[in-house]
This record gives C-alpha cells, structure tokens and sequence, in this order.
C-alpha cells in the first residue's frame, strides 16, 4: 500500500492513465489536493508492476468496495478484489470509468458488468465527458 503523498505522486505520473481514478484527475490537481482527497475518501492505493489499483469503501454499503486502475490487464484487478474479498470482506464492487478508457478491458475481463452511464459527468479538455457506471458482485468476478 502507498501512503496518501505516495500514492498522488504515483497517480500525478500516469497522468491521462489515471484520469478518474477514485474521482480524482491527476492532469488537473496538483499533488497536494490529490492527496488530501484519497486521505478524504480513505482510499488505498498498491502499486502492481506498472499499474496501480485502488479502492475506498463506501460508507452508506460498508461491503461495497469503489474500485479503480490505471491498467488495461486483468490482473491487477483481480489481485485487488481478492484481497477486498478476503481481507475486506466485501461482497460487490463499482467502478466509474471514464468513456473510451482503457481500463474497461481490465474490468470487463474480471466479471464487471455495465450498469449505466453518467451522461456529462465530467468535464474533461473543454467539454463534458461520460462516465460509465461497472458493477460487480463478488460470485461474478474472477479469482487472481
């Protein structure tokens, strides 16, 4: 796991790889806000190889878990859901992706299923952007 300032120095790194990532843009919010919004949503943030995972519980679903990489692979993902299944205890999963990512694939490859779409939920180079809803119940997804 990497601290909070970590954590936003290695987000602010991958840049337009992390657009959206648990809410946050790291093209757009310096190192310093980055941080104090992970710490804000308590968010963890591991580092795999060359991607990064992370997630923060939601507080009104205890055992729902709010997931994000910067990664097209499955892999990291799937490490993060075990761990959020054994160590956590969670029993669903949501990700909110930006339209066009390329983390769809990592999600899509781990049982995440497309619930809906935020139309205009992001404004991102001079117009608004959407941002696709990824569901997931624990028995869905895939085992690392």
């Amino acid at each position: 796991m990497l601290d909070a300032t970590a954590a936003a120095q290695a987000l602010s790194d991958a840049a337009g790889a992390a657009r959206g990532f648990l809410g946050i843009d790291p093209v757009t919010q310096n190192c310093a806000l980055i941080a104090a919004e992970l710490t804000r949503i308590g968010a963890q943030v591991c580092r795999a190889d060359d991607a990064l995972v992370g997630y923060a519980h939601r507080p009104s679903q205890p055992r729902q878990a709010l997931v994000a990489s910067t990664s097209a692979r499955a892999e990291p993902v799937a490490t993060l859901l075990s761990f959020l299944r054994i160590h956590q205890r969670s029993t669903s999963y949501l990700a909110l992706v930006p339209a066009g990512s390329v983390t769809i694939a990592a999600f899509e490859g781990c049982g995440f299923r497309q619930a809906g779409v935020l139309r205009d939920h992001r404004y991102q180079s001079g117009g608004y952007q959407d941002v696709l809803v990824y569901f997931a119940k624990e028995a869905d997804t895939c085992r690392s």
